[in-house]
Order: structure tokens, then sequence, then C-alpha cells
């Protein structure tokens, strides 16, 4: 029997989603997607129609789902992921920079044991998230993460405005402190400082680099670590999504990967 999943938001990154998903065997199947009012009209003319398009979480609860996928944003967590998990729902969430908030993080994991649901923050763009795990075990000294985009994947950011980013010539730092202070600030460009940090020394002692380059073409990230076991060193360079500078088209295969991993006979990682 295939796997159902519901899918939130439709934008660069959900409807990717959507289309690899539907690339894959029949053992994976969109059956929904959950999206704003006033996207409404424009989703359910881009899908087929064997995929219901929905506007509240309660109406995708009753597709009865094996996984509900985030893919629109940290609002959306705030909004659906308590509701999903206390409904005994599964939630893959890839806007992992809302878990910086202390409290929303520790009502979405009490919902989750409540019910016996299952929280998966799957390491999007970036490459090593096994490794620095692995090293946490044994004891992480320090993690640093650096994320190297071009000027316009920071429009729209606190850096537009103190920087040139229209004229800029020369690689500049934009941000630098740690990975809770980024994820806060930078919603859509650094969630993979989220991560990084709970994968290994927490969202206060984790330093986070922010990067605009002119000479760069790709989003490149980085994670530096060090522990009593030993050292990473992992960068991922990779293409954006199309008309979306911010977010690097290795988020989509990164959720895809994490789905089919779910039904797959080997697992790897």
């Amino acid at each position: 029997m295939a796997i159902k999943i519901v899918v939130i938001g439709y934008g660069a990154i959900g409807r990717m989603v959507v289309e690899e998903l539907g690339k894959l065997d029949s053992s994976v199947a969109v059956c929904g997607v959950l999206v704003k009012p006033s996207r409404l009209a424009e989703t359910r003319a881009a899908l087929s129609e064997r995929v219901a398009v929905l506007t509240d979480a309660v109406d995708a609860l009753r597709l009865n789902p094996d996984l509900i996928v985030e893919c629109a944003g940290q609002e959306a967590v705030v909004a659906y992921g308590e509701e999903i998990l206390a409904a005994g729902c599964d939630l893959m969430v890839i806007a992992i920079g809302a878990l910086a908030d202390d409290d929303l993080r520790a009502r979405l994991v009490d919902a989750a044991r409540g019910t016996g649901a299952r929280l998966t923050l799957p390491a999007g763009a970036i490459a090593g998230i096994d490794g620095l795990a692995a090293l946490r075990l044994g004891g992480l000294d320090r993690v640093r993460y650096v994320s190297t985009k071009p000027p316009v994947a920071w429009k729209g950011t606190p850096a537009d405005g103190p920087f040139d980013l229209t004229a800029m010539t020369e690689k500049t730092t934009i941000f630098a402190g740690p990975a809770r202070d980024a994820a806060r600030l930078y919603p859509k460009n650094a969630n993979i400082a989220a991560i990084v940090a709970l994968a290994g020394l927490g969202l206060d002692k984790t330093e986070i680099e922010l990067i605009a380059d002119p000479d760069v073409k790709e989003n490149i990230g980085r994670i530096e670590a060090e522990g009593r076991y030993g050292r990473l060193n992992a960068e991922l360079s990779g293409h954006a999504v199309p008309n979306n500078p911010k977010t690097s088209a290795c988020t989509a295969f990164s959720i895809v990967n994490a789905v089919q991993n779910r039904s797959n006979t080997v697992i790897l990682g």
C-alpha cells in the first residue's frame, strides 16, 4: 500500500517536492496539498484532480495521511505543527528555523510524544549532518556553519539596507553570531543554521556566518566541526530553486529522499 503524503505549501519548494514525489514508484502518493485560501484557485489549476487542494489542516488530516510534509516556511510550522502531531500524524519540517523558538519546539515534541507521532527534520541543502550528529555523541568542542550566496539571495532580509546588495563588488560577511539569531533574523535563508545547531552544539553555541559574494553563482553551505573523536569539514554547493534564489534545489531533493526512505528496504544514511 502506498504511503499517503500531504504537502503544506505549493511555492517553489512545494511544487518541486510534489513533482519529484510523483516520479517515484507506487509506494508513495501525494493525496493532498494544503495552501492559504488566496492560493487555492491557482494551486487547484496546477494539480491533477487526484490531488485534493485544501485550506484547513482539519481537512488535510481527514485524508488520513501517513505523513504531512511542510514546505511553506516557519509560519506554517507555527500554525499547523502542534495540531498535526497532536492528531497522531507524522510531520516532516523543512523550515527548521522555527524550532529556534524553545517554547514551540517543546510543544511540538510534547504533542508528538503524546500520540506517538514522529517529527522528522530532513537535512535540507547541507552535507554532513550525519557525521556531525555522530561526532556529537563523542563530544563536540566547536561547530561553525558558513552560508555563502550571491547578493541577490539576501534581498528582502535584514542585510538589505545596511549593505548595498545590488552594487556589491566583493565578498562580504552580512551576519556573524549564534544559530538562534541567524534562524530568527533570516528565516528564508538560514533554516540550515538551526538543523546544524540541533545536530551539534545547540542554538546558542553554534557559530554562524552568512556571506554575500558577487563572484558565486550557487548557494554554498559549509560545516566545520571539531570534537573529541575527530574533525568534520563538509561543503555542498547547489543551484537555487527556479525563481527563488534564497533556496537551494537540494532542499527539495532532501525532502524527497527522506520521504522515500520511509518505504525503502535499504536505507542509506
